[in-house]
C-alpha cells in the first residue's frame, strides 16, 4: 500500500469508524512506512494526520488529472515541502520535506508526491474508491490491464461475487409467471 492509502484508509467514512483514535496509531503506521521519529508524537500531530487524511481522500475521487495534481500541489505547499538532496546514508538521494518539517509534513510531502508519481507515470485510472458494497476505502491499481475494482480482491471481491451469487439463485427460484 502507498502511504496515502494507508492514512485515508485508516477511516471508514460509510461506517464511520476511525480505525487510528489515538496517538499510537499514528506511530505504528510512521513505523510501518520506515518513518523515524526524533520525538514522540502528540494530539497536535494525530490532528494534523487527520486533517490530511479527507484531502488525500479527495485526490482518489477526483474528476480529472489537473484537480488531483492542484490538489496535491497544495499538499505539498501546506506542508511546507522544500526539495533537496541529501546523502544522510552514504546515497545521494531526494527528499521532499524541508529538513526541520514536522512529522506529519514528512508523511504529507511523501504521500502526495508518491501520487503525483502514480499520476503522471500511470494516470489517473490507477486511483479508485473500492466499489464493494459496504466500503470505501481507496487504492492505487497496479494490475496490467487497471481493471481492479476492490480493495481487496479476497474481501470485498468475494463479498460482491458471494452476493451476486445469491441473487442469481434467488431470481432462479422464483417461479416464473406463466
Amino acid at each position: 500500500m502507498t502511504l496515502a492509502e494507508d492514512l485515508v484508509n485508516t477511516y471508514n467514512i460509510v461506517r464511520n469508524i476511525e480505525k487510528m483514535p489515538e496517538v499510537d496509531g499514528l506511530s505504528a503506521l510512521f513505523a510501518q512506512h520506515g518513518m523515524p521519529l526524533a520525538a514522540e508524537l502528540s494530539e497536535a500531530d494525530l490532528a494534523a494526520a487527520h486533517r490530511l487524511r479527507p484531502v488525500l481522500r479527495e485526490v482518489f475521487g477526483a474528476p480529472d488529472e489537473a484537480t488531483a495534481v492542484a490538489l496535491l500541489n497544495r499538499v505539498l505547499a501546506d506542508h511546507r515541502a522544500v526539495p533537496h538532496y541529501t546523502d544522510h546514508d552514504g546515497t545521494w538521494h531526494l527528499h521532499v520535506a524541508a529538513p526541520d518539517a514536522s512529522p506529519v509534513d514528512r508523511y504529507a510531502a511523501d504521500a502526495a508526491m508518491a501520487l503525483l508519481g502514480v499520476i503522471t507515470t500511470g494516470g489517473m485510472d490507477r486511483l479508485h474508491v473500492c466499489v464493494g458494497n459496504r466500503c470505501a476505502e481507496v487504492f492505487v491499481d497496479t494490475s496490467r490491464n487497471q481493471s481492479r475494482r476492490y480493495c481487496s480482491p479476497l474481501i470485498c471481491g468475494n463479498r460482491a461475487h458471494a452476493a451476486a451469487h445469491r441473487a442469481r439463485r434467488k431470481a432462479e427460484a422464483v417461479p416464473q409467471g406463466g
